[in-house]
């Protein structure tokens, strides 16, 4: 199956009207496809999503501002933390990004997303360690953390 967009009674939306406009379609495995914006190759709208991401705050009570399939947070110690996830992944070789910051702008962040203490799995994340990179105090908590996950869902 395909979606095409037709340009007739004054819709505009940049994509020309011939019939090779195609630029997304549906497969029998119900796969969404999209294709590059030269029409070479084509990317899965599945693939290319993030499955987990949430932004807390990792100090004091730790606590989610905002997220999509995480179901809770765990403090771990000082600068580390693990967040599990509401629907699990397929298995654990997906990926972990991450990133911190705080209200101080002398302040820069490094961050460690590994299995410290934690091993990641398929229902729950390694641990996120943060470590200042200026301040010399190592291991800290920071007020604003945001990560994500890619892989695939069970």
């Amino acid at each position: 199956m395909a979606l095409t967009k037709v340009n007739r009674g004054g819709l505009n939306t940049g994509i020309s009207d011939s019939s090779d406009a195609t630029f997304l379609t549906v497969d029998s495995s119900e796969q969404a496809v999209i294709k590059s914006e030269g029409g070479a190759v084509t990317t899965s709208v599945q693939q290319g999503l993030a499955k987990v991401w949430v932004h807390y705050n990792g100090t004091g009570t730790i606590a989610v501002r905002d997220s999509l399939n995480v179901s809770s947070l765990n403090d771990s110690g000082t600068g580390q933390h693990q967040y599990n996830y509401a629907n699990n992944m397929n298995s654990t070789n997906y990926t972990h990004i991450a990133g911190a910051g705080t209200a101080s702008s002398s302040t820069s962040t490094s961050v460690d997303v590994r299995s410290y203490g934690v091993t990641a799995s398929t229902s729950q994340s390694g641990n996120l360690v943060f470590y200042s990179a200026t301040s010399g105090t190592g291991v800290y908590d920071a007020s604003h953390i945001a990560a994500s996950n890619h892989g695939d869902l069970a």
